[in-house]
């Protein structure tokens, strides 16, 4: 991360012409896997800015940055605005709770920025910070204690203390699943292991795998829906991408199918996570894939993945139809069941029955019909 001299200057004047502004008591970080106490200092909000890069709010961050069109500068007046309107907005319940304990008790645990005023640990609170002090009387609030890390800090530490401070067990949660997946990329990306990732956060390492390939999968599903990087249109449903994984996609299950197979079933897959199937129906498939004429048939859908979810929606339907005629091949009594309930549903003066293949379906129903009268009762 680049530092920021001049306000790393400034921040130095002012502790320097405010002792007092240390304040009595230390901030526990590791660094380079070493216990560190930093100095606490309560400083004013004009010195810090916003963590762009902050994992607890990235699927929120690259929202704000597609709704600009532009990456955001946490320095500039307009973006620390929509910046504060993010943060305070993400969960309404959380900021109040928040607002009324620093409004009532005051800061009651630092944040921590790097040496130049980056906020590492603690944006939300800056937010509200922010806010209170903009009320009558608010000036009070115009600060906010931080430890304050030393020079040079290597990207992996940042992530580190990020991870300690934001991510403990009982913190996950409000993370969201899918910044949770974006924070652990970062931690890759920052030079951490898989291993190292999993120790610090309760994970096993094969999870963290699985979480990272599960982000490849949903980075597929948005270049395939072309709206890459907006994450907020999953709405932290990511339970699909989970059920791709486990029923296909895993090193394991792959293994049953060719290659060009498992790209066309990838493209099925996202045309019913776009036409807003359930994730359950994702387990069906291989059973489609365990039947050559189900899997041809559902393998087809691919050509109409691109232009008509719709379609392969009704396919996936016709396989799931077959499939429990074929699972109930021996239960007659409960095959013509079927058939009878979606006859009685049929629309008879629908015009989409003249129109092809329904005529052709419908002859070849007629013909079973004529087989079964020929049974003998």
């Amino acid at each position: 991360m680049e530092t920021d001299c001049d306000n790393a200057d400034h921040i130095d004047d002012y502790i320097k012409e405010n002792p007092n502004c240390k304040q009595k008591y230390a901030e526990r970080v590791k660094i380079q896997d070493k216990k560190v106490e930093l100095d606490v200092f309560r400083l004013p909000l004009t010195f810090l800015f916003y963590n762009v890069k902050n994992g607890r709010f990235a699927k929120e961050y690259h929202r704000l940055q597609t709704k600009l069109g532009r990456p955001l500068d946490p320095k500039t007046p307009e973006d620390i605005k929509q910046i504060e309107k993010m943060l305070l907005e993400q969960n309404i319940g959380k900021t109040r709770l928040l607002q009324n304990s620093l409004r009532d008790n005051g800061q009651e645990e630092p944040g921590i920025i790097t040496i130049d005023g980056n906020v590492i640990n603690g944006n939300r609170r800056m937010s509200v910070l922010t806010v209170l002090n903009g009320e009558p009387n608010g000036s009070k609030f115009g600060y906010m204690n931080v430890g304050r890390l030393p020079d040079n800090m290597e990207d992996k530490d940042l992530y580190k203390i990020q991870l300690n401070k934001q991510m403990a067990k009982d913190q996950k949660l409000d993370y969201g699943k899918i910044n949770e997946l974006l924070f652990i990329r970062e931690g890759v990306e920052s030079g951490l292991s898989k291993l190292e990732i999993a120790e610090q956060i309760g994970y096993k390492e094969e999870e963290i795998e699985e979480k990272l390939e599960r982000l490849v999968l949903i980075d597929e599903y948005l270049q395939y829906n072309q709206t890459p990087n907006q994450y907020h249109i999953l709405n932290d449903q990511n339970e699909h991408f989970e059920e791709m994984l486990k029923q296909i996609f895993n090193d394991k299950k792959k293994k049953d199918y060719l290659p060009l197979e498992l790209l066309k079933l990838k493209k099925n897959c996202f045309a019913l996570i776009k036409d807003n199937r359930q994730h359950k129906e994702i387990r069906k498939i291989p059973k489609f894939m365990r039947n050559e004429d189900l899997k041809k048939r559902f393998l087809e859908a691919e050509s109409s993945a691109n232009t008509d979810v719709k379609k392969v929606s009704d396919i996936f339907d016709v396989c799931d139809d077959k499939l429990r005629a074929i699972e109930n091949r021996d239960k007659p009594g409960k095959v013509l069941n079927s058939i009878l309930s979606n006859l009685e549903e049929l629309n008879l003066s629908n015009p989409e029955l003249k129109r092809e293949p329904n005529p052709n379906l419908i002859e070849k129903i007629i013909a079973y019909a004529e087989k079964l009268k020929q049974i003998k009762f």
